[in-house]
């Protein structure tokens, strides 16, 4: 169930690649990146660390875009999970967030996928404790 999503969500013209990562920053799954997988953690612990501000808080976010590098990316945050669509354009937004959400249904009712997340879970706001932000977070933060 997993590839078939990751295979939908790639299908969208203009998305490079997708990934699932743990609420700790392990990728679990990914489909036709060509980013290091040092670089997707660091990623996913970008986003992490940026939901658990929300978090401490005590609001919730359920999804952060952001741009890395020459990339945008988008990370759709569900059940200790995240789901992170790396495109070349934001303009194809609404159509990648209405495959997103088609795709975290199905995704929901993979076992395996679930069981993987829950064996990953962490505390939200232990993710804060890691590391320096960067110039780029302070700025984000400064406007929230």
């Amino acid at each position: 169930m997993v590839d078939k999503a990751l295979d939908e969500i790639t299908s969208i013209p203009g998305v490079t690649g997708v990934f699932i990562a743990s609420g700790r920053g392990v990728v679990l799954y990914g489909k036709n990146l060509q980013i290091d997988q040092s670089d997707l953690e660091e990623i996913s612990l970008r986003f992490l660390r940026m939901s658990a501000i929300f978090n401490d808080r005590d609001e919730e976010v359920s999804e952060i875009e952001m741009f890395w590098k020459d990339m945008f990316m988008i990370c759709k945050f569900f059940n200790n999970i995240l789901l992170v669509t790396v495109c070349t354009n934001p303009k194809i937004l609404p159509l990648i967030r209405i495959t997103l959400n088609v795709c975290i249904s199905d995704l929901l009712q993979d076992k395996k996928l679930m069981k993987l997340a829950r064996s990953h879970a962490t505390d939200k706001t232990l993710v804060l404790r890691k590391g320096k932000f960067e110039e780029d977070e302070l700025n984000l933060l400064s406007n929230l």
